[in-house]
């Protein structure tokens, strides 16, 4: 099994761990306090010096929305919400229906290393927080490449010490009952080999504490910074 997100039903660890009470809670806390900072420049960053009012996005691992529901009210046109559980299929939904942005996007419960070639490609693609539930990071990295034609946005765990100490300790106690979902905190530099080789290049990072924000650039699409 490559990730955390299933095609067709989606998967027992994606159910079990993003389930009904954790989609509610994540959609109650992103209304009361709005997205966490790490979201938040992701949201910044993918949109950075670009008119937005054509652009499309693909939002893998979407959660309950709040990257391509930002995007869209900033003048995206369209995004796809891509996402192995059911239950933060639903709560994304209902709060694009509460912003009245339901009919801009399209809700597909899938993996996206298994859906790439069945998904129309965006000018940007997000994966925010959605690195550390793969195992083959490669592939996860890959498919984002394939469905970006601008730039490729993602929010992942720092590979430090005590993190990784933090990963082992929690993995096997939080989700014993997932049915094999664990956190993976991936070297920086098998998350990123994927994007160069596919003629991406680092346009900007941010680190928190834990979380590291990430945008990458079509080289040639405009000025980037390595």
């Amino acid at each position: 099994m490559s990730g955390c997100c299933g095609g067709g039903t989606g998967i027992p660890s994606c159910e079990r761990v993003f389930d009904d009470r954790t989609a509610t809670a994540d959609l109650r806390r992103l209304r009361r306090n709005g997205p966490p900072w790490a979201t938040r420049a992701l949201i910044d960053d993918l949109a950075d010096g670009l008119e937005l009012d054509d652009a499309t996005v693909v939002d893998i691992g979407a959660g309950v929305g709040a990257v391509h529901l930002a995007l869209l009210e900033r003048g995206a046109r369209a995004a796809v919400d891509v996402d192995g559980s059911t239950a933060y299929l639903a709560a994304a939904r209902s709060e694009a229906e509460r912003r009245g942005l339901a009919g801009r996007v399209t809700h597909v419960l899938a993996d996206a290393t298994a859906a790439g070639g069945g998904l129309e490609p965006g000018d940007l693609v997000a994966l925010d927080r959605v690195v550390c539930c793969y195992g083959d990071v490669a592939g996860l990295m890959r498919a984002a490449a394939a469905l970006a034609t601008h730039r490729v946005g993602l929010v992942y765990p720092r590979d430090t010490w005590w993190l990784r100490t933090a990963a082992a300790i929690a993995n096997p106690v939080m989700f014993r009952r997932s049915s094999g979902y664990r956190m993976h905190i991936h070297r920086e530099a098998d998350v990123t080999a994927p994007l160069r080789a596919a003629g991406f290049r680092r346009r900007s990072a941010r680190d928190g504490f834990v979380w590291r924000v990430e945008t990458w650039e079509r080289i040639g699409e405009a000025t980037a910074t390595a």
